[in-house]
């Protein structure tokens, strides 16, 4: 996470967005960042240490692991 938080606003191409556009706007932001936690590691230690806003679980994993 960057030491200063602020809003970062980006231009949006068209109207009203839906929620799939809105989530994918969201995790390109964050990728850019810096502050996007990719993989089930990543995502276990930012919820550990409650550094996480939102955390997004995939219901069409076929892992028996996970």
């Amino acid at each position: 996470m960057p030491d200063v938080e602020g809003d970062v606003s980006v231009p949006v191409a068209g109207g009203p967005m839906d929620l799939n556009t809105a989530v994918q706007e969201v995790l390109k932001q964050a990728l850019m960042a810096g502050d996007l936690a990719r993989g089930l590691h990543e995502a276990v230690k930012a919820l550990d240490k409650r550094q996480a806003y939102l955390c997004i679980l995939a219901n069409n994993c076929d892992e028996p692991g996970y």
